[in-house]
């Protein structure tokens, strides 16, 4: 009886807490080598889309209620009925665009808190694959922006001038402006809790010194691998 206790102590630690362990240091060795292919192994990005997704349309959402209330009259009220089909569209593509190997890569390597990176690239990059629709549409008898939905996208997502974001760095090389060598370990998990009998959340920082996460990550038991399911900056 003891032996068989034994064997499933010893088959439990292995698989909740030695292959996690293992995964996240595969991701850690990925994003510091700067290695899209190896993230990709070990994270499943429909899940993480589907984490991400309440938080990019809050932030969509808050751009049209900001450029609606610019707007005014009638503009405002034609712009308010655009936003039930613009806002699904708009959100699907800052997601295809920004959730990919290399920009989770290039947002560990950055500075400044997580929320602060999604901010600058959705500003950069969100408007790049956003279908271009409704270009005879107009707001208070001018086009939105210029160019349908697209166009439209760049008066939402429009904020005061922030600090200049670093270029994205290619695949094996640093960032610019970003500490040579910038490295992850245990001091940047802040928090670790279950989730489920096959998840569970860690809270992590990219300051080490921090005393709280910049973001919640998900890891689940999913594909016969334990992988990251879920991403939740924190707000």
């Amino acid at each position: 009886m003891k032996r068989i206790i034994s064997l499933v102590v010893v088959a439990a630690l292995g698989f909740y807490v030695l292959w996690p362990a293992w995964s996240g240091y595969v991701i850690r060795n990925a994003v510091q080598a700067r290695d899209p292919a190896g993230l990709a192994a070990k994270v499943d990005f429909d899940q993480v889309q589907a984490s991400l997704r309440p938080v990019v349309t809050g932030r969509v959402e808050e751009g049209f209620e900001r450029y609606q209330s610019q707007l005014g009259g009638a503009g405002g009220l034609i712009l308010g009925q655009l936003k039930k089909d613009a806002v699904p569209k708009i959100v699907d593509a800052s997601l295809k665009t920004m959730l990919t190997p290399d920009m989770i890569i290039r947002i560990a390597a950055e500075a400044g808190s997580i929320k602060e990176s999604l901010d600058r690239i959705m500003r950069e990059q969100i408007g790049l694959d956003v279908p271009q629709g409704g270009g005879g549409t107009e707001v208070g008898g001018q086009p939105p922006a210029g160019g349908g939905l697209g166009g439209l996208l760049g008066k939402v997502l429009k904020s005061p001038p922030a600090k200049a974001p670093a270029a994205e760095p290619a695949p094996g090389q640093p960032a610019p402006g970003t500490p040579k060598g910038r490295s992850y370990s245990l001091s940047n998990v802040k928090s670790f809790a279950f989730n489920g009998p096959l998840s569970f959340r860690l809270g992590v920082a990219k300051d080490p010194a921090a005393a709280d996460p910049d973001v919640t990550v998900e890891m689940s038991f999913t594909g016969g691998d334990w992988k990251v399911t879920g991403l939740v900056p924190r707000t």
